[in-house]
């Protein structure tokens, strides 16, 4: 297994206990020199709301031994950064079973990493506009905001309702998400397309900034 020095790494056992913690790992956590044997992700402070859906999501990588790819956010004393964290399962070469997984931070600078193309129409904006003013003349609700940022990331509008029900806890049907879309988010940023929305919203830098209500810890999957 190679990892670099300033890799944040972690590998688990199928019960999600550590049986690894990089070095960058140990040192941004505050864990240097602690013995992590029998420790797990709620025993991490910047991930621990989030350390339920982190033990299921190893039991399903385990279960189908496959990569998996989530946004995921970790809470650094008050600072919200976001990492685009990927889960190996660690495979037996002999039993072909898995024996633990593997997960990898990646650092996310911007949303738009995700999109398959960044900006490819952005020539149909001035480019004397101010990405900051037009943004504050778009108001939007946190709701709004929130079927945005899942957009930009190239999620469609069944997998934003899934993940909406499940950051608020309600039951909104996919219905209401595609009408915001469409009559709402649509007319408040004065374009046609869900293409042209996301490229806009880029461009305006919504890119760069969390939803109000992605104020805590959260993961979602992308692959």
């Amino acid at each position: 297994m190679v990892i670099l020095p300033e890799q944040k790494t972690i590998v688990v056992n199928p019960e999600s206990l550590f049986v690894y913690l990089s070095p960058a790992i140990r040192e941004d956590y505050g864990l240097d020199g602690a013995d992590y044997r029998n420790a797990s992700y709620v025993d991490l402070p910047p991930i621990r709301q989030i350390a339920p859906s982190c033990v299921a999501e190893d039991s399903e990588c385990l279960i189908t031994l496959k990569v998996q790819q989530y946004i995921s956010s970790q809470n650094h004393q008050g600072e919200i950064q976001l990492f685009l964290k990927q889960k190996t399962p660690v495979i037996d070469p002999v039993s072909k079973v898995g024996v633990g997984v593997r997960v990898d931070f990646f650092p996310i600078y911007s949303l738009g990493h995700f999109k398959p193309y960044i900006n490819s129409h952005i020539v149909q904006y001035a480019s004397d506009a101010s990405e900051v003013s037009t943004r504050q003349k778009i108001e939007l609700t946190m709701i709004e905001e929130l079927i945005l940022f899942l957009l930009i990331m190239y999620v469609k509008p069944k997998v934003v309702t899934l993940h909406l029900n499940a950051i608020l806890h309600k039951n909104i049907a996919v219905s209401t998400v595609r009408n915001t879309i469409h009559q709402q988010l649509l007319r408040k940023f004065a374009v046609v397309s869900v293409e042209e929305l996301i490229d806009k919203a880029i461009f305006c830098g919504y890119d760069t900034i969390l939803p109000r209500i992605m104020s805590e810890q959260f993961s979602i999957r992308i692959s």
